[in-house]
């Protein structure tokens, strides 16, 4: 006898298959429609995330006002990444959207191991060709394709040396398990060094270290970058009260503005990036193979300033980089 989780995979495999006779005029049925089932994973409860899989939402819900969403959250926990993937996988919807890149390399591994045809679209990840998910950004291949939240660092070092140009020492901190903050990392020292500046990097190993990660800069970073990291932006907090302390600029290419501390967000606007997902789903859903659909980037970066954060570190920032699309 089959198991409940197996019957309810046949029925929807079942279900898709008669939508695509449906959809082909193979059959038809007068006033009846088949509404389609979308799983929503994130790595963890972040502003930004939410902000991307509203954007996500609307998109599809602006085509497809029948759709249906069902969230998983991954809450941070590593263990948790497959697990849910793979339960993503059984429960088998007709798309799901994943944003977090350690979460998106669990699903596409979950989905290639079960030899599922499940469609994946990421949202806002950093290096999709790096990590393997893509062959490049115009030809994805496979089952899955997305948006990228990528800055190239050597543009955040530009334009945090026009608003300071007194830097020397650049601290950052990053954690070497995650794709995107390790890239990000990596580029950013090459820029430092090609700038004749100073890199001062501290890595972490979990989100409970961030603190004192951020600590540790105190005095010996003149100011601090942080990358596209999920694990550093869940502790922005602790690191923006860390740099006020130490009177030292914060800089982010992801994560709350308002944050206290954050004196300014070079990053993108990411209902966008969700927005320009959703349709990239939608398209999906319609019967646009997901590797032939290319990768899209933000189409500019937005520099944001904090201006209580600026007051209290005492700054003289000119006002030509608040909310500039580069």
């Amino acid at each position: 006898m089959l198991s409940k989780n197996t019957r309810k995979f046949c029925f929807r495999r079942l279900r898709g298959a008669v939508a695509g006779l449906v959809a082909g005029g193979a059959l038809a049925f007068p006033g009846t429609a088949m509404a389609q089932e979308i799983a929503l994973y994130k790595i963890v409860d972040l502003s930004l995330i939410t902000e991307a899989l509203d954007g996500f939402k609307a998109a599809v819900l602006a085509a497809k006002p029948d759709a249906t969403f069902k969230e998983y959250d991954a809450q941070g926990q590593a263990n948790l990444f497959p697990t849910i993937a793979r339960q993503i996988v059984r429960d088998a919807p007709d798309l799901v959207a994943v944003i977090g890149t350690p979460v998106v390399l669990a699903t596409v591994q979950q989905v290639q191991h079960a030899g599922s045809d499940l469609p994946v679209i990421f949202i806002a990840m950093g290096d999709p060709v790096g990590a393997g998910i893509a062959e490049s950004l115009d030809a994805p291949g496979g089952t899955a394709t997305g948006t990228t939240d990528w800055v190239p660092p050597e543009a955040t070092l530009a334009t945090l040396r026009a608003a300071l140009p007194e830097l020397e020492k650049i601290g950052t901190i990053w954690d070497p398990a995650n794709q995107n903050g390790k890239v990000f990392h990596d580029e950013l020292a090459g820029a430092v060094e090609s700038a004749g500046l100073d890199l001062v990097d501290v890595s972490i190993g979990s989100p409970g270290e961030v603190f004192m990660a951020s600590q540790s800069l105190s005095g010996r970073a003149d100011v601090i970058v942080i990358g596209p990291d999920s694990a550093i932006i869940q502790g922005l907090p602790a690191v923006g009260s860390a740099a006020l302390k130490s009177k030292t600029p914060l800089i982010i290419t992801a994560g709350d503005l308002e944050t206290p501390g954050v004196l300014m967000s070079l990053g993108v606007k990411y209902s966008e990036l969700g927005s320009l997902a959703g349709d990239m789903a939608v398209a999906v859903l319609d019967g646009t193979a997901p590797g032939t659909i290319p990768i899209i980037g933000p189409k500019g970066v937005t520099v944001s300033i904090n201006g209580e954060t600026k007051t209290a570190l005492g700054l003289e920032i000119t006002d030509d980089f608040s909310g500039v699309n580069q």
